[in-house]
């Protein structure tokens, strides 16, 4: 949700591997709308976000929050829920010059449609968005993939159950979207490389607990849910979105 300008500067040369900060001959300014927000244009409100390092998540009124995270806090998944819909969040590192986002649309499409998937690609509230149906045992399954280039950033948004196919099914879920604030921070990263995302201290603590007692009872214990806000479990099912190779 943010336009990037060149400068009339010469173009570094391609290839570049990193996301440097370095001096690169080009320029670029965006504008922010209506959200996400990167830090440095984040709004002065009194919505509650929990701070998750990378990323301010809202978490609104009737929406839950979950984490998938290790004994450390290191999150690898952040779902969002509400009634039978949900969204799933990923950060990623992104180059100064461009946006990815129209390169990932042809790959996750190549994805889906090799595993005998379709897709469709529409125009939705996040601009070009990839409705995706898998066939699979149970039935049909639908996730709608929209991709957000931010300055440096990308936000990956997969809405799954009753948002995947009807826009108006959870306002909620789009209002957390909207009003979430990128962190991308100083250090180079390697394009499309995820953010890191950590749990507050509190929440860190009580994984680690979890984890440490399913050890204890011989069970897993590499990882934990951490859940918080209204909704304590979604109602969907959960299935690994196929994501680009880098």
């Amino acid at each position: 949700m943010f336009k990037r300008r060149k400068s009339k500067k010469q173009r570094p040369a391609e290839g570049a591997v990193l996301d440097s900060l370095a001096e690169s001959g080009e320029t670029f300014e965006h504008e922010a709308t209506e959200g996400p927000f990167d830090v440095a244009d984040a709004p002065d409100d009194d919505v509650r976000r929990i701070d998750l390092g990378a990323i301010r998540l809202p978490v609104p009124k009737g929406v839950g929050f979950q984490a998938q995270t290790d004994a450390k806090g290191n999150i690898s998944q952040v779902l969002l829920t509400t009634g039978s819909s949900a969204l799933q969040l990923l950060v990623r590192a992104a180059p100064r010059s461009e946006g990815i986002w129209d390169e990932f649309r042809g790959e996750l499409t190549a994805q889906v449609t090799g595993q005998g998937g379709q897709v469709e690609e529409v125009e939705g509230a996040w601009g070009a968005e990839l409705i995706a149906k898998v066939t699979t045992k149970k039935g049909t399954n639908s996730v709608r993939f929209c991709g957000i280039d931010g300055p440096r950033w990308f936000v990956q948004a997969t809405f799954q159950g009753q948002r995947a196919l009807d826009e108006a099914a959870a306002p909620e879920l789009d209002e957390a979207l909207r009003l979430l604030v990128i962190d991308r921070g100083s250090t180079a990263m390697p394009v499309r490389e995820p953010l890191p995302l950590k749990l507050p201290p509190k929440m860190a603590e009580e994984a680690a607990a979890r984890i440490a007692q399913r050890k204890a009872d011989g069970g897993d214990g590499s990882r934990a849910i951490i859940a918080a806000g209204d909704t304590p479990r979604p109602q969907v099912r959960r299935k690994p979105s196929p994501r680009p190779k880098r």
